[in-house]
C-alpha cells in the first residue's frame, strides 16, 4: 500500500472511529484497519491518533541525557590524539590527556562540557566510541626464527614469572619486516618490553646476525631509564649464542629462554608486536640500507616518546578459572612513564630527567611526525618494488 493510500484510509478510519459509540465498536475498526493495511496495532493506534486530535503524539518517556552532544564530540578529539586506544586504557587516561592537550593548545571547551567528559565511565567511553572505531584486520606474517641448539643447556628456561616488582627484568623479540618471502636480507625489529613498568624500546637491525643483534641490544640498554637486570628471549640463533650469553654473565644480567613453540612463556613481548611494530609499519619488505636509517630515526625519537609517555598499558593482577571459562582482573591503566616514576629502584635524577622530556612533549605533533615518518618509509618500499 503506497503512503497517500494509507494516509487516505486512515483518515475514512478515523472518522469511523470518532463516531463509533462503544468499545466494543472502536475494538472492530480497529482490526479492520489493522488487518487492511498490514500495521500492527500499537502503531495503527498511534496513526489514528495522529488524525483524530490533529498533533503529533509525543515521544515516550525516558531517561534525558546525561551527556551533551559537545562532550561527545570532546571525547572523539582525545581519543583520535591518542592514536585510538581501547576505552578500557583510554577512561583513566582522560583527566591526564585532557590536560596536556590543553597545555598544546588543541582544546579549549568550557568547564562544564570537560567536567562531562570526566564523569563517563568506562563503559559509556567504550559506547561512544564504537561507532567510530576502525577496524585493523590482522594479518598473519612469515616466522623467520631459526632455532640456535649449541647452547640451550646452558640457558635455563624460565619456568616462573619475573621478579615482577622490581623494574629491568625484559623480554625481547625479532620481528621479521620479510614482506611475502624470506629470500636474502631484510629488516628486523628488535623490541624490548620490561615487565614491571611496560616501558618498551625498539631498533632496527639488517638481517638477524647474532652481531648485529647483539649491537643492537647493548644500544637499546643505553636507553632505558632503569637497569637491565634480565633478559628472555625465545630460542632464536640470534639470542642463543655465545657472544650475548658471555655479556649477560660479565655484567651480571639473567638470561633466560622460552620453552620451544610456546609463545605464551614470552607473553608480554609477543602482545606488544602487533600494536607496537605492525600496526605501524604493516606486512611490507623493508631490506634497504635507506630503510634502516629511516625506522631508526623513527624508533629513537617520536615512536618511542609517544608510546611511552602517552599510551596508557594493561596488566593482568588475577586470572581466576569460572567453570569453563577464565576471569581475569587488571590494573587500573597508567603510561609507562607514570609506572617509571612509582619505582623506587629507579634514581631521582632519572626521573626528574623524565618530567622535563614529559614537560615538553606534544602528543599531537608526535603522533603528526610519526604519520610522516611511516608514509616515507613505506613510499620508500612501494618505489623500490615499481622499479625491481
Amino acid at each position: 500500500m503506497s503512503k497517500g493510500t494509507l494516509m487516505e484510509l486512515t483518515k475514512i478510519v478515523a472518522g469511523r472511529y470518532l463516531k463509533a459509540g462503544s468499545k466494543k465498536d472502536k475494538t472492530k475498526i480497529l482490526d479492520e484497519y489493522c488487518a487492511n493495511s498490514g500495521l500492527n496495532r500499537k502503531y495503527s493506534i498511534t496513526k489514528i491518533r495522529e488524525i483524530c486530535f490533529k498533533e503529533k503524539v509525543p515521544a515516550k518517556r525516558g531517561r534525558k541525557p546525561e551527556y551533551s552532544p559537545e562532550a561527545d564530540v570532546l571525547l572523539i578529539k582525545i581519543w583520535e590524539y591518542y592514536s585510538c586506544i581501547c576505552g578500557e586504557r583510554l577512561q583513566p587516561f582522560i583527566a591526564e590527556g585532557m590536560e596536556v592537550l590543553e597545555r598544546c593548545g588543541y582544546i579549549d571547551e568550557p568547564k562544564s562540557v570537560k567536567r562531562e567528559v570526566l564523569k563517563m565511565s568506562t563503559a559509556t567511553v567504550k559506547r561512544r566510541i564504537a561507532g567510530h572505531q576502525k577496524r585493523f584486520g590482522k594479518k598473519k606474517g612469515l616466522s623467520a626464527t631459526k632455532p640456535g641448539s649449541l647452547l640451550k643447556k646452558n640457558i635455563p628456561i624460565k619456568t616462573n614469572q619475573w621478579n615482577e616488582k622490581m623494574a629491568g627484568y625484559t623480554e625481547i623479540d625479532l620481528v621479521a619486516h620479510c614482506g611475502e618471502s624470506l629470500r636474502g636480507d631484510f629488516i628486523h625489529t628488535l623490541q624490548f618490553v620490561d615487565i614491571k613498568t611496560t616501558w618498551t624500546e625498539r631498533r632496527a637491525v639488517m638481517g638477524k646476525g647474532q652481531t648485529g643483534v647483539f649491537k643492537a641490544i647493548k644500544i637499546i640498554r643505553t636507553k632505558l631509564p632503569f637497569i637491565l637486570r634480565g633478559l628472555d628471549s625465545d630460542n632464536g640463533s640470534e639470542f642463543i649464542n655465545h657472544q650475548l650469553l658471555k655479556y649477560c654473565e660479565k655484567e651480571g644480567i639473567s638470561f633466560t629462554r622460552s620453552r620451544p613453540y610456546m609463545k605464551k612463556d614470552n607473553a608480554h613481548i609477543e602482545q606488544k608486536n602487533w600494536p607496537m611494530v605492525r600496526k605501524i609499519l604493516g606486512y611490507d619488505r623493508f631490506d634497504t640500507q635507506y630503510q634502516l636509517d629511516l625506522i631508526n630515526d623513527l624508533y629513537d625519537n617520536e615512536l618511542r616518546l609517544c608510546l611511552n609517555f602517552f599510551q596508557p598499558t594493561m596488566k593482568l593482577k588475577e586470572k581466576v578459572r569460572v567453570g569453563s571459562k577464565y576471569k581475569r582482573k587488571y590494573d587500573t591503566p597508567r603510561t609507562p612513564y607514570r609506572r617509571v616514576l612509582e619505582c623506587d629502584e629507579v634514581p631521582e635524577e632519572k626521573k626528574e630527567e623524565l618530567r622535563k622530556i614529559y614537560a615538553k612533549l606534544d602528543p599531537v605533533k608526535l603522533k603528526r611526525d610519526i604519520d610522516r615518518k611511516v608514509m616515507r618509509i613505506i613510499k620508500a618500499a612501494q618505489i623500490k618494488n615499481i622499479i625491481s
